[in-house]
């Protein structure tokens, strides 16, 4: 199964490194994996500090698959 949460999920109206909105999906095995792929995500591309934002970011987190 993959775990995986969308950018747009948690902020809003956010726009990529290219102007247009954000389309980002952090995808992962674990909650682990997705949590750093998408902390990474949010510093490099929006300038967000995540620290403290792990339970925000889980909670947005889906799975798919079998």
């Amino acid at each position: 199964m993959v775990r995986f949460v969308r950018c747009n999920a948690l902020l809003s109206l956010a726009l990529d490194s290219a102007g247009k909105g954000c389309r980002y999906i952090a995808k992962a095995d674990t909650d682990d994996g997705v949590v750093k792929d998408m902390s990474e995500h949010m510093n490099s591309v929006h300038g967000v500090d995540v620290n403290g934002q792990r339970e925000t970011i889980l909670l947005s987190t889906k799975t798919h698959g079998s």
